[in-house]
């Protein structure tokens, strides 16, 4: 082992001068290189002391029985100043800023409450003992848990803190209940919203037909916008959405044209495009007002602007979309959340469904023989080996695929009823 204490030299206008404070050297067994500390005191005997102290340390760290500087040092400083440093890092990383307001609040909110001061005091216990008595939904108070474990999770991968005490904390249940439920609109709803709006026409339009949240139109660029000829997408930034994901989004032919329209009207220095468009709750509600549309319908469900996404969901089941490519549009990790929580079950046509469904009527058509007949024009071809499983012999066939087509002709027309007596069958007459 290595251990001495010095005084930088240096030479100025020929002579020699010595540094007022001592430094320290040292290497310790196992060590690949010398390890060189500032002392930061003029006294050999205190400089000699603190070198020593800090070996000791060290040797205590290569044995287990003392935790590294840097964990020792993070466990004294002030959750305050490690939040400084996690909202630092994520600004260098060009978060969204709506995102990074949204995670330092709750943050905060849990420090104070808790109350957590040092990292310490952070413990699984005082956590679910505030959930308890906060009444806020499950999926908000999940949304604090994530957030806080956010935070932890960064001083683990910085090696601030070893581990995170909240992550056998286990999220609240929610299945898919709201504390404020949503509604759809209808399609008159929406097109009295959309008369009565002015310029915000365009944000309105554009969130019903793509399902974009309020964050990533705050967040969207002039350069997000892509319109070439009939074409024209949304280009959604990873760091402007909330699964953290790029997307582009398609748009409909009169979501281009609206904006496209806005594009020109806007001056080419202002790059946000939507954000001034963007409603606070009363410009909303004052829109709903002049189109007829209630905020809070009589089953205490809200139309807010969260409510188009809603509107989106609704409007792909009412067009027969199948489920997991509704998922994908609404951006969705999971088909549950598009099914059961945005469907609007309310709008659904189930009346239409329901009359579609059999009559099972005396006096429908029962013959087997039309029967079999109509089942191999709408269905596939079976192959003799499942004509066999039916008790159907091959040679029983009567026509092939394009003998059908005649016949289906011939039946119309009446003629060629000689040509169906050939083939084994009599003709049949039916009463309806």
């Amino acid at each position: 082992m290595i251990s001495m204490i010095y005084r930088r030299r240096r030479t100025v206008d020929g002579k020699i001068e010595m540094a007022r404070l001592y430094r320290g050297r040292y290497r310790l067994e196992g060590d690949a290189k010398i390890t060189e500390v500032p002392l930061h005191t003029a006294d050999k005997r205190v400089a000699q002391q603190r070198l020593e102290q800090i070996i000791r340390e060290r040797q205590m760290e290569q044995s287990g029985m003392l935790a590294p500087e840097s964990l020792r040092k993070a466990a004294q400083s002030p959750l305050e100043e490690h939040l400084n440093g996690y909202i630092a890092d994520l600004n260098a990383l060009d978060r969204d800023d709506q995102y990074i307001h949204d995670l330092e609040t709750r943050i905060r909110r849990l420090m104070k409450e808790c109350p957590w001061t040092l990292f310490r005091d952070i413990t699984s216990d005082s956590f679910q003992k505030w959930r308890v008595k906060t009444k806020r939904s499950p999926k908000t108070l999940n949304e604090y848990l994530s957030s806080m474990s956010s935070f932890i999770n960064w001083m683990v991968k910085n090696e601030r803190v070893t581990k995170n005490p909240l992550q056998h904390v286990e999220k609240i249940p929610s299945n898919g209940k709201q504390v404020r439920p949503r509604r759809a609109l209808n399609d008159d709803e929406m097109a009295r919203l959309l008369e009565v709006c002015g310029p915000r026409a365009v944000l309105y339009r554009t969130a019903v037909q793509t399902g974009i949240r309020r964050g990533e139109f705050r967040a969207m660029e002039r350069n997000d916008i892509q319109i070439q000829g009939e074409t024209a997408s949304i280009k959604l930034r990873a760091s402007t959405t909330k699964n953290r994901k790029q997307t582009v989004i398609a748009l409909r032919p009169e979501v281009r044209e609206a904006i496209a329209s806005l594009l020109e009207q806007t001056p080419g220095r202002v790059t946000k495009v939507f954000a001034p468009l963007l409603p606070k709750m009363d410009k909303w509600r004052s829109d709903l007002k002049a189109a007829g549309i209630p905020y809070i319908d009589g089953e205490g469900r809200r139309a807010d602007f969260h409510s188009l996404r809603y509107t989106l969901a609704t409007n792909l089941a009412k067009a027969g979309i199948a489920p997991r490519v509704a998922m994908e549009i609404m951006r969705h990790s999971d088909m549950r959340l598009t099914m059961k929580t945005y469907t609007d079950t309310e709008l659904l046509p189930l009346t239409d469904a329901v009359l579609k469904l059999p009559s099972f009527a005396k006096n429908e058509r029962t013959s087997t023989q039309i029967g079999t007949q109509d089942l191999f024009r709408a269905g596939h071809d079976l192959s003799t080996a499942d004509m066999k499983n039916m008790g159907i012999s091959p040679l029983e066939i009567p026509i092939n695929q394009q003998d059908r087509q005649q016949k289906d002709s011939s039946d119309q027309t009446g003629h060629n009823l000689e040509r169906v007596r050939g083939t084994g069958f009599e003709p049949v007459t039916f009463r309806v």
